[in-house]
């Protein structure tokens, strides 16, 4: 699945899907790849969980983006950048689609 809307040069939203793994799900609003996107989320349910005992939650403030934060447990992480200046390039994960 892969979706995107255009206004101008700018893509108001941009979905994409992966599978290898587990199964990853992007979105990202109000993007200009590679420069800018105001949210790059990343969902992501994985095939084998991970091995910490307690839910893991990191928070970023950082010079690739404003701020961040990613949270995972056992099979399932989100990861959410608000305000990216380099962000993920979705166009590789549809030639893999």
């Amino acid at each position: 699945m892969a979706r995107n809307w255009r206004w101008g040069l700018v893509k108001i939203f941009d979905i994409a899907q992966y599978e290898d793994f587990g199964w990853e799900g992007y979105l990202q609003l109000i993007s200009y790849y590679p420069k800018f996107a105001l949210i790059d989320l990343c969902l992501q349910w994985d095939d084998y969980p991970a091995t910490e005992i307690f839910p893991m939650l990191l928070i970023s403030f950082g010079s690739r983006s404003l701020c961040g934060f990613s949270f995972r447990w056992k099979w399932f992480q989100i990861r959410c950048d608000i305000m990216q200046t380099a962000p993920r390039n979705l166009e590789i994960y549809r030639d893999k689609e």
